[in-house]
């Protein structure tokens, strides 16, 4: 396993957790904080990262989240469903203290991606200029999963979900520890730092509830939607009916690109990098 330790800064959680982040430094008027997916850390976003500050776009923030990375607190677990908002608005205020005139825009990769929306409904998002969704999740039961299945090499415990679903519904949380969701990828496949089982109260907190457009509909005009048209996880022609629903964010499907190839490719990290110089010119 290749240690990345040196890159990290860390923040205070209210809870007075020291939570890490990477940083990519880029112009100080415009900071980018991305999320990484549903059981990899910010470990695989580095390039994504660099190419923006080195492009001089903007500053990037990558945070690896409670429960994630290769020293967390608990792996796969966290204390109770929706603490992953608390340590993204302590976060979120953290570096607005550090980058008090900036533009900020909040965006994520699949999982990720979900999980930036959540904000939506959360105070902080009053300062958030902008979204970038990137091959983004939104709830297990919106149109955006293939009905072909997929090929992430993961499981959920329908059972399981479902029956902690009723007994949250009744104020039962005791059994919210429980792991609902695994990656099945084989051990020799592995580079170590990955979160292969999440518990119900992880998993839920990285998700959409089933009401996906109450947190749609707040968008901003600028938000970018990317997918590829090769995704295996997601239908790529989904999200733009989906999101014209509810939003006037652009949707944009690009060719020749799968699930993670489009957080990679030069031709993918270019058109983000234009949609970041068009938010910047027009918040100058």
């Amino acid at each position: 396993m290749t240690s990345y330790m040196t890159d990290f800064k860390t923040f205070i959680a209210r809870d007075g957790a020291k939570l890490p982040y990477r940083q990519f430094e880029g112009p100080s008027d415009i900071v980018l904080i991305f999320l990484h997916g549903i059981t990899e850390p910010s470990l695989y976003l580095r390039e994504f990262g660099q190419y923006i500050s080195e492009h001089n776009l903007a500053t990037v923030i990558l945070p690896d989240l409670r429960g994630y990375g290769e020293n967390p607190l608990r792996r796969g677990d966290i204390d109770y469903i929706g603490q992953l908002d608390d340590d993204i608005e302590d976060l979120f205020h953290h570096i607005q203290s550090r980058y008090p005139d900036a533009t900020i825009i909040f965006g994520g990769h699949s999982a990720g991606g979900a999980t930036a929306l959540r904000q939506t409904i959360r105070p902080i998002h009053a300062n958030i200029h902008a979204y970038l969704l990137i091959s983004s999740a939104l709830s297990p039961n919106s149109p955006l999963a293939r009905k072909d299945g997929n090929n992430n090499e993961s499981t959920v415990s329908i059972p399981k979900y479902a029956l902690l679903m009723g007994l949250n519904a009744i104020g039962i949380t005791r059994y919210n520890h429980t792991v609902v969701y695994r990656r099945l990828t084989p051990q020799d496949k592995l580079h170590g730092t990955e979160t292969c089982q999440l518990s119900y109260r992880l998993a839920v907190s990285r998700m959409l509830d089933n009401k996906y457009e109450n947190y749609l509909r707040q968008l901003n005009p600028s938000t970018f939607v990317l997918v590829g048209e090769e995704d295996e996880v997601f239908d790529a022609h989904a999200y733009e009916p989906l999101y014209s629903k509810y939003t006037p964010a652009k949707v944009r499907i690009l060719a020749g690109h799968n699930h993670d190839r489009i957080v990679k490719s030069e031709e993918a990290l270019s058109i983000v990098g234009e949609w970041l110089q068009t938010v910047r010119a027009n918040n100058a």
